[in-house]
């Protein structure tokens, strides 16, 4: 993938993409694979039937080479991923939001909770996630109709980050 760095506002070119190098996840600035590893909520994009943007809240996490989302199969975000693959996730610091990273990339793997020889990695993930978001180690807010919760693996393709450390 291709790690761009920005530059800092007010400083000259400012805002716009300076450094650039191929790596992997684990080739980020620590400051923003702290980014990616922390608590921090990002903003998914996926695009509509219509060529329109949809944006959703997420939790993410990593396994070292993909980024890692969690939802409900048959939601407008699933839908759509499963329709066009490609996704951008925004991160940002929460204390400082000129530290940011956005990663675009596209779903090469969805795992759907009812498949009988990797579903556990879908339930696995959204309970990891629960435990890094809330504190607990089973995630609390299931539909109590039933749902089947999906995990998708994003090969990310480009990343711009700016902030400390980038």
């Amino acid at each position: 993938m291709e790690i761009g760095k920005v530059i800092a506002p007010g400083t000259e070119n400012g805002l716009q993409i300076g450094d650039r190098e191929e790596g992997g996840i684990l080739d980020l600035p620590e400051s923003h694979l702290a980014l990616l590893r922390g608590p921090v909520t990002g903003v998914m994009s996926t695009v509509n039937r219509s060529g329109t943007v949809q944006l959703t809240p997420v939790w993410v996490m990593d396994d070292g080479n993909n980024i890692l989302v969690n939802s409900v199969r048959g939601r407008l975000k699933d839908r759509n991923i499963r329709e066009r693959p490609q996704v951008t996730v925004m991160l940002v610091n929460p204390e400082n939001p000129f530290q940011w990273m956005s990663i675009q990339g596209e779903v090469v793997e969805i795992v759907d909770e009812d498949d009988p020889d990797r579903g556990y990695l879908a339930t696995d993930m959204i309970n990891e996630a629960s435990k890094l978001y809330m504190e607990t180690d089973v995630y609390p807010v299931r539909d109590p109709r039933g749902e089947v919760r999906s995990l998708y693996f994003i090969r990310p393709d480009r990343v711009m980050a700016m902030g400390e450390g980038a």
